[in-house]
Protein backbone atom coordinates (compact mmCIF):
# COMPACT_ATOMS: atom_id res chain seq x y z
CA UNK A 1 0.00 0.00 0.00
CA UNK A 2 1.13 3.15 -0.87
CA UNK A 3 1.03 6.25 1.61
CA UNK A 4 0.36 9.91 1.10
CA UNK A 5 1.50 10.43 4.82
CA UNK A 6 4.70 11.41 5.85
CA UNK A 7 7.07 7.87 7.11
CA UNK A 8 7.53 8.20 10.67
CA UNK A 9 10.39 6.09 12.47
CA UNK A 10 9.79 4.99 15.96
CA UNK A 11 13.30 3.92 17.16
CA UNK A 12 12.19 1.43 20.49
CA UNK A 13 15.18 1.04 23.12
CA UNK A 14 14.95 -1.93 25.21
CA UNK A 15 17.11 -2.64 28.15
CA UNK A 16 15.69 -5.39 30.57
CA UNK A 17 12.08 -4.05 29.81
CA UNK A 18 10.49 -7.73 29.60
CA UNK A 19 8.05 -6.44 31.97
CA UNK A 20 6.72 -3.44 29.81
CA UNK A 21 7.41 -3.66 26.67
CA UNK A 22 3.76 -5.37 25.11
CA UNK A 23 2.43 -2.33 26.50
CA UNK A 24 4.66 -0.17 24.61
CA UNK A 25 4.83 -2.01 21.31
CA UNK A 26 0.93 -2.14 21.60
CA UNK A 27 0.70 1.67 21.74
CA UNK A 28 2.80 1.35 18.91
CA UNK A 29 0.96 -0.72 16.57
CA UNK A 30 -2.72 1.06 17.80
CA UNK A 31 -1.49 4.64 16.55
CA UNK A 32 -4.18 6.29 14.56
CA UNK A 33 -1.41 7.57 12.08
CA UNK A 34 -1.13 5.00 9.09
CA UNK A 35 2.45 5.27 8.03
CA UNK A 36 5.09 3.99 10.83
CA UNK A 37 7.97 2.07 10.68
CA UNK A 38 9.27 0.52 14.07
CA UNK A 39 12.82 -0.29 15.00
CA UNK A 40 13.48 -1.91 18.15
CA UNK A 41 16.93 -2.30 19.50
CA UNK A 42 17.43 -4.86 22.77
CA UNK A 43 20.91 -3.75 24.38
CA UNK A 44 21.63 -6.69 25.73
CA UNK A 45 18.87 -6.88 28.40
CA UNK A 46 19.54 -9.21 31.11
CA UNK A 47 16.06 -10.55 31.03
CA UNK A 48 13.36 -12.06 28.79
CA UNK A 49 13.09 -8.79 27.15
CA UNK A 50 14.15 -10.15 23.86
CA UNK A 51 11.84 -13.25 23.46
CA UNK A 52 9.58 -11.23 24.28
CA UNK A 53 10.39 -8.60 21.16
CA UNK A 54 10.54 -12.21 19.27
CA UNK A 55 7.26 -12.78 19.84
CA UNK A 56 5.52 -9.60 20.01
CA UNK A 57 7.12 -8.50 17.10
CA UNK A 58 4.97 -7.72 13.43
CA UNK A 59 6.04 -8.15 10.31
CA UNK A 60 7.90 -5.15 8.79
CA UNK A 61 9.56 -4.45 11.73
CA UNK A 62 12.96 -4.41 12.26
CA UNK A 63 14.72 -5.95 15.59
CA UNK A 64 18.40 -4.99 16.22
CA UNK A 65 19.98 -7.75 19.43
CA UNK A 66 22.82 -5.81 20.73
CA UNK A 67 25.37 -9.13 22.11
CA UNK A 68 26.91 -6.76 24.79
CA UNK A 69 25.29 -3.73 25.97
CA UNK A 70 26.27 -0.34 24.10
CA UNK A 71 24.40 2.25 26.12
CA UNK A 72 21.84 4.35 24.94
CA UNK A 73 23.29 6.44 22.37
CA UNK A 74 25.31 3.78 20.21
CA UNK A 75 22.14 1.51 20.56
CA UNK A 76 19.46 4.50 19.38
CA UNK A 77 22.23 5.32 16.46
CA UNK A 78 22.50 1.99 15.15
CA UNK A 79 18.49 2.41 14.74
CA UNK A 80 18.90 5.44 13.38
CA UNK A 81 21.01 4.09 10.87
CA UNK A 82 18.07 2.06 9.56
CA UNK A 83 15.33 5.11 9.55
CA UNK A 84 13.98 5.91 6.57
CA UNK A 85 11.27 8.49 8.37
CA UNK A 86 10.78 11.75 7.75
CA UNK A 87 10.29 12.01 11.37
CA UNK A 88 11.89 10.28 13.97
CA UNK A 89 10.27 9.21 17.72
CA UNK A 90 12.70 8.45 20.41
CA UNK A 91 10.76 5.12 22.85
CA UNK A 92 11.56 3.85 25.47
CA UNK A 93 10.44 0.52 26.23
CA UNK A 94 8.86 0.72 29.56
CA UNK A 95 7.22 3.85 27.65
CA UNK A 96 3.60 4.32 25.87
CA UNK A 97 2.38 6.46 23.34
CA UNK A 98 -1.12 7.70 23.51
CA UNK A 99 -2.95 6.61 20.59
CA UNK A 100 -3.28 9.92 18.23
CA UNK A 101 -0.03 11.03 19.60
CA UNK A 102 2.08 10.57 16.48
CA UNK A 103 -1.12 11.92 14.18
CA UNK A 104 -1.20 15.11 15.81
CA UNK A 105 2.61 15.89 15.82
CA UNK A 106 3.09 15.04 12.04
CA UNK A 107 0.56 17.15 11.28
CA UNK A 108 1.76 20.02 13.20
CA UNK A 109 5.32 19.65 11.70
CA UNK A 110 3.83 19.56 8.44
CA UNK A 111 2.45 23.24 8.64
CA UNK A 112 5.62 24.53 10.97
CA UNK A 113 8.38 26.42 9.09
CA UNK A 114 11.15 24.63 8.02
CA UNK A 115 13.02 26.05 11.12
CA UNK A 116 10.71 24.18 13.74
CA UNK A 117 13.34 21.02 14.40
CA UNK A 118 10.46 19.07 16.56
CA UNK A 119 7.93 19.49 18.61
CA UNK A 120 7.25 18.17 22.40
CA UNK A 121 4.68 17.89 24.86
CA UNK A 122 3.83 16.97 28.01
CA UNK A 123 3.79 13.20 29.36
CA UNK A 124 1.68 11.48 31.94
CA UNK A 125 3.48 9.97 34.76
CA UNK A 126 2.70 6.34 35.99
CA UNK A 127 4.27 3.74 38.17
CA UNK A 128 5.48 0.36 37.59
CA UNK A 129 1.23 -0.61 37.51
CA UNK A 130 0.46 1.63 35.27
CA UNK A 131 -1.71 4.20 37.69
CA UNK A 132 -1.54 7.61 36.95
CA UNK A 133 0.75 10.16 39.14
CA UNK A 134 0.32 13.10 37.89
CA UNK A 135 1.94 14.89 34.74
CA UNK A 136 5.52 16.12 33.75
CA UNK A 137 4.90 19.70 33.92
CA UNK A 138 3.20 21.18 36.75
CA UNK A 139 -0.92 21.71 36.73
CA UNK A 140 -3.20 22.91 39.06
CA UNK A 141 -6.64 20.70 39.80
CA UNK A 142 -8.39 21.82 36.83
CA UNK A 143 -5.54 20.92 34.55
CA UNK A 144 -3.67 24.11 33.90
CA UNK A 145 -0.40 24.62 33.47
CA UNK A 146 1.58 26.42 36.38
CA UNK A 147 4.31 27.24 34.43
CA UNK A 148 5.44 28.53 31.52
CA UNK A 149 6.96 26.04 28.85
CA UNK A 150 9.35 28.04 26.82
CA UNK A 151 8.99 27.14 23.20
CA UNK A 152 10.42 28.10 19.44
CA UNK A 153 14.51 29.03 20.23
CA UNK A 154 14.64 27.23 23.15
CA UNK A 155 18.69 27.33 23.74
CA UNK A 156 18.92 29.49 26.54
CA UNK A 157 16.38 27.78 28.65
CA UNK A 158 18.09 24.02 27.57
CA UNK A 159 21.48 25.58 28.78
CA UNK A 160 19.99 26.75 32.19
CA UNK A 161 17.90 23.39 33.05
CA UNK A 162 16.70 21.16 30.08
CA UNK A 163 13.30 21.88 30.12
CA UNK A 164 12.14 19.12 27.54
CA UNK A 165 11.40 15.83 28.31
CA UNK A 166 12.69 13.79 25.03
CA UNK A 167 10.31 10.95 24.89
CA UNK A 168 7.16 13.25 24.24
CA UNK A 169 9.24 15.11 20.90
CA UNK A 170 9.02 14.26 17.83
CA UNK A 171 12.32 15.46 15.43
CA UNK A 172 12.83 15.63 11.78
CA UNK A 173 15.44 13.17 10.52
CA UNK A 174 16.83 16.30 9.34
CA UNK A 175 18.26 17.32 12.49
CA UNK A 176 19.71 14.05 13.60
CA UNK A 177 21.58 14.15 10.32
CA UNK A 178 22.74 17.16 10.41
CA UNK A 179 24.58 16.63 14.40
CA UNK A 180 25.08 12.52 13.27
CA UNK A 181 22.71 11.44 15.92
CA UNK A 182 23.60 11.06 19.78
CA UNK A 183 27.32 11.52 20.97
CA UNK A 184 28.35 7.92 21.94
CA UNK A 185 31.05 8.78 23.93
CA UNK A 186 27.92 10.06 26.15
CA UNK A 187 26.29 7.92 29.16
CA UNK A 188 22.95 10.05 28.60
CA UNK A 189 21.28 11.88 25.38
CA UNK A 190 19.21 14.52 25.90
CA UNK A 191 21.48 17.25 27.46
CA UNK A 192 24.00 17.34 24.65
CA UNK A 193 21.36 16.55 22.32
CA UNK A 194 19.16 19.62 22.78
CA UNK A 195 22.12 21.83 23.44
CA UNK A 196 23.33 21.03 19.79
CA UNK A 197 19.53 20.77 18.01
CA UNK A 198 18.03 23.98 19.65
CA UNK A 199 21.11 26.27 18.73
CA UNK A 200 20.03 26.21 15.21
CA UNK A 201 16.63 24.50 15.43
CA UNK A 202 13.22 25.90 16.87
CA UNK A 203 11.53 23.43 19.10
CA UNK A 204 7.66 23.59 19.41
CA UNK A 205 5.99 23.26 22.73
CA UNK A 206 1.98 22.14 22.20
CA UNK A 207 0.03 21.60 25.14
CA UNK A 208 -1.23 17.80 24.95
CA UNK A 209 0.20 14.39 26.72
CA UNK A 210 2.29 12.81 23.81
CA UNK A 211 3.84 10.21 26.06
CA UNK A 212 3.10 8.31 29.09
CA UNK A 213 5.98 7.81 31.45
CA UNK A 214 6.63 4.91 33.75
CA UNK A 215 8.58 5.74 37.08
CA UNK A 216 10.28 2.55 37.68
CA UNK A 217 11.44 2.03 40.58
CA UNK A 218 15.23 2.96 41.35
CA UNK A 219 18.14 0.30 42.12
CA UNK A 220 20.05 0.63 45.53
CA UNK A 221 21.68 4.15 46.94
CA UNK A 222 25.39 2.66 45.44
CA UNK A 223 24.25 2.28 41.93
CA UNK A 224 22.12 5.37 41.52
CA UNK A 225 25.30 7.15 42.82
CA UNK A 226 27.47 5.63 40.19
CA UNK A 227 24.77 6.41 37.48
CA UNK A 228 24.49 9.93 38.26
CA UNK A 229 28.31 10.44 38.99
CA UNK A 230 28.99 8.54 34.95
CA UNK A 231 26.46 11.37 34.21
CA UNK A 232 28.31 14.13 35.75
CA UNK A 233 30.82 13.32 33.47
CA UNK A 234 29.21 13.11 30.75
CA UNK A 235 27.77 17.05 31.65
CA UNK A 236 31.05 18.06 31.89
CA UNK A 237 31.50 17.28 28.67
CA UNK A 238 28.00 18.60 27.38
CA UNK A 239 28.95 22.31 29.21
CA UNK A 240 32.72 22.40 27.19
CA UNK A 241 30.33 22.10 23.88
CA UNK A 242 27.52 24.66 25.32
CA UNK A 243 30.83 26.97 25.96
CA UNK A 244 31.54 27.31 22.38
CA UNK A 245 27.98 27.93 21.32
CA UNK A 246 26.61 30.77 23.52
CA UNK A 247 26.94 34.08 21.57
CA UNK A 248 24.74 36.82 23.68
CA UNK A 249 24.90 37.60 27.40
CA UNK A 250 21.59 35.74 28.35
CA UNK A 251 22.94 32.87 26.67
CA UNK A 252 26.18 32.80 29.17
CA UNK A 253 24.31 33.48 32.29
CA UNK A 254 22.03 30.39 31.36
CA UNK A 255 24.94 28.57 31.18
CA UNK A 256 26.75 29.76 34.20
CA UNK A 257 23.54 28.50 36.01
CA UNK A 258 24.30 25.27 34.61
CA UNK A 259 27.71 25.13 35.85
CA UNK A 260 26.69 26.72 39.30
CA UNK A 261 24.21 23.11 39.88
CA UNK A 262 27.03 21.13 38.39
CA UNK A 263 29.43 22.55 41.26
CA UNK A 264 26.94 21.40 43.63
CA UNK A 265 26.13 17.95 41.93
CA UNK A 266 30.17 17.73 42.71
CA UNK A 267 29.53 18.14 46.30
CA UNK A 268 26.89 15.91 46.94
CA UNK A 269 28.16 13.01 44.72
CA UNK A 270 31.62 13.60 46.40
CA UNK A 271 32.85 13.99 42.70
CA UNK A 272 35.25 15.96 44.24
CA UNK A 273 38.27 15.84 41.25
CA UNK A 274 35.66 17.50 38.90
CA UNK A 275 34.24 20.83 40.93
CA UNK A 276 37.89 22.88 39.90
CA UNK A 277 37.31 21.70 36.07
CA UNK A 278 33.56 22.83 36.10
CA UNK A 279 34.66 26.41 38.45
CA UNK A 280 37.26 26.91 35.96
CA UNK A 281 34.86 26.81 33.03
CA UNK A 282 32.35 28.98 35.17
CA UNK A 283 35.21 32.05 35.62
CA UNK A 284 35.61 32.32 31.88
CA UNK A 285 31.89 33.85 31.57
CA UNK A 286 31.66 34.84 35.43
CA UNK A 287 33.35 35.05 38.90
CA UNK A 288 32.26 32.42 41.28
CA UNK A 289 29.65 33.65 43.23
CA UNK A 290 30.00 33.04 47.01
CA UNK A 291 28.05 29.69 47.66
CA UNK A 292 30.02 28.40 44.55
CA UNK A 293 33.17 28.97 45.73
CA UNK A 294 32.69 28.16 49.25
CA UNK A 295 30.98 24.63 47.40
CA UNK A 296 34.60 24.80 45.46
CA UNK A 297 36.52 24.79 48.77
CA UNK A 298 34.34 22.16 50.39
CA UNK A 299 35.60 20.13 47.62
CA UNK A 300 39.10 20.95 47.49
CA UNK A 301 38.83 19.73 51.29
CA UNK A 302 37.55 16.93 50.38
CA UNK A 303 34.48 17.80 52.68
CA UNK A 304 32.07 14.87 52.63
CA UNK A 305 28.51 16.23 50.68
CA UNK A 306 27.11 12.87 50.05
CA UNK A 307 25.11 11.93 53.03
CA UNK A 308 23.15 14.77 51.97
CA UNK A 309 22.05 13.13 48.89
CA UNK A 310 21.28 10.19 50.53
CA UNK A 311 18.79 11.64 52.87
CA UNK A 312 17.35 13.46 49.63
CA UNK A 313 17.23 10.03 48.56
CA UNK A 314 15.66 8.22 51.52
CA UNK A 315 13.08 11.16 52.13
CA UNK A 316 11.96 10.34 48.27
CA UNK A 317 11.54 6.68 48.51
Amino acid sequence: MRHTTPLVSVICLCYNHGRFVADCLESVYTQSYPNIELIIVDDASKDDSASRIHALMRSGDYFIQNCENLGICRSFNLGLARARGKYIVDLACDDILPQHSIASQVAILEQSSLQTGAVFGDAILIEENGRPIGTWYERDDEGRLLQQVPSGDVFRNVLAETPILMGTSMTRKAVFDELDGYDEELVYEDFDFLVRATRNWHYLFVDQPWMIYRQVAGSDSKQQLKKRTAHLESTWKVCRKAAALVRTEEEKAALVARLRNCLKQCFLLDYFELAEPFATLHREFRPLNTVSALILAACKLRIPGNWLYRLYLKGKS
